[in-house]
C-alpha cells in the first residue's frame, strides 16, 4: 500500500489516492479499516482531529477522532473509493479521494498544517499599539518585540518598534528596527521619513538628506518631507537651500504651520526681514494659541521696528 499526504491549499483537492488495509481475515467478513496517524509539522501528535470518510455515490459517511497519540481507525469500511477529509482549529483542513481496497495492515501518517494567527488579530501587537498611543513607549516596545518575533516579515511591526526606540531617545535600536522595515519594504515612505530623523537627531546631516531625498523619491509631492530637508539645510547653514525646500513645503501643504515658522527663522538668518515678519505672522494665524506665540510676537515687533 502506498501512500503521498498533500494539503488541500485554496478550496482545490490534492490528487491524492491512497489505498487502505484489509483488516482481519476473511472469516472476520471481509471487512476493512482506515487507519492512520496524524501529526504537526513538528511531529508531534494531534488529538481530536475530526475525520470523516464520505462515499459520494452512496452518501455512506463514517466520522472518527484521532486520540490523545494522534491515532485513529474505522472497521467495517466497505471496499470502495471515499473522500477524507481531516479538520482541527487552528490547522489546514486536509481532503483527499482515498481508494480502500484489500491489501497491507498499515498505518498511515497525515500532516495538518497550522494556520498562522491574523497579525490583526494578535494579542502582543494590540497591546503594543495601545501602549504607543498612550506614548508608554517601554511597554510599546516589549510587545513589538514580541509581535517582531511571530511576525518577522512584518514591515509594520518593524516600522512602529524603530518610532518607540526614536520616542525614547534610543537612536541606534531605533535605525536598526527602521533598516529593516526598509529592507522588508523599500517603497513605502514612513520609516525613511523616521529614519532620516534619527540621523539627524544623531548629527549626521549627510545621512539624513540622502534618506530624505529617497522619501521624496517614493512621495515627490510630501510637504513634510520638504520641511525635514529644509531643517536639515537650515542645521547646515545653508540657509538659501533651506528657504528653497520651506517654501515647497508651504506651496505643498498651506496649512503645515511649522514650515511658515520655520521659513520666519530663515528669512531673518538671510536678513530679509519683511519676508520673516509675512511668514511669521502667517504663523500666528495657523496657530492663535501656540505656547510660542507671545515670543514670535515679540520677535515680529523687534523685526519691524528693524525694518523702519
Amino acid at each position: 500500500m502506498t501512500t503521498r499526504n498533500q494539503r488541500m491549499q485554496t478550496g482545490r483537492i490534492a490528487p491524492l489516492i491512497l489505498t487502505l488495509a484489509f483488516a482481519g481475515s476473511l472469516a472476520f467478513g471481509q471487512v476493512t479499516a482506515i487507519r492512520g496517524k496524524i501529526l504537526d509539522p513538528e511531529k508531534k501528535p494531534l488529538a481530536n482531529v475530526t475525520v470523516t470518510i464520505l462515499d459520494s455515490s452512496t452518501g455512506a459517511k463514517f466520522v472518527v477522532k484521532s486520540n490523545k497519540s494522534g491515532s485513529f481507525m474505522r472497521y467495517g469500511i466497505p471496499p470502495a473509493t471515499y473522500k477524507v477529509t481531516m479538520e482541527l482549529e487552528g490547522y489546514f483542513p486536509l481532503e483527499f479521494p482515498i481508494q480502500v481496497e484489500f491489501g497491507d495492515n498499515k498505518e498511515n501518517e497525515f500532516t495538518l498544517e497550522k494556520i498562522p494567527p491574523k497579525i490583526s488579530e494578535d494579542p502582543d501587537l494590540a497591546e503594543a499599539m495601545k501602549y504607543l498611543q498612550e506614548s508608554n513607549y517601554e511597554k510599546a516596545i516589549e510587545f513589538f518585540q514580541k509581535g517582531a518575533a511571530k511576525f518577522p516579515q512584518s514591515v509594520e511591526i518593524f516600522y512602529n518598534l524603530g518610532v518607540s526606540y526614536l520616542r525614547l531617545g534610543r537612536v541606534d535600536e531605533a535605525i536598526s528596527s527602521l533598516e529593516k522595515a526598509v529592507s522588508l519594504k523599500p517603497d513605502l515612505l514612513e520609516p525613511y521619513y523616521a529614519l532620516g530623523e534619527c540621523y539627524f537627531t544623531k548629527g549626521d546631516s549627510e545621512k539624513a538628506l540622502a534618506t530624505f531625498k529617497k522619501a521624496l523619491e517614493i512621495q515627490p509631492d510630501n510637504g513634510k518631507v520638504y520641511y525635514n530637508l529644509g531643517i536639515v539645510y537650515y542645521k547646515k547653514d545653508m540657509t538659501d537651500e533651506a528657504i528653497s525646500h520651506f517654501e515647497q513645503a508651504k506651496r505643498l501643504s498651506p496649512d503645515f504651520s511649522s514650515a511658515w515658522y520655520q521659513l520666519g527663522l530663515a528669512y531673518i538668518k538671510k536678513g530679509d526681514f519683511p519676508r520673516a515678519v509675512e511668514n511669521l505672522e502667517k504663523f500666528l494665524t495657523l496657530e492663535p494659541n501656540s505656547p510660542e506665540i507671545g515670543a514670535v510676537r515679540k520677535m515680529i515687533e523687534e523685526l519691524k521696528k528693524q525694518i523702519k
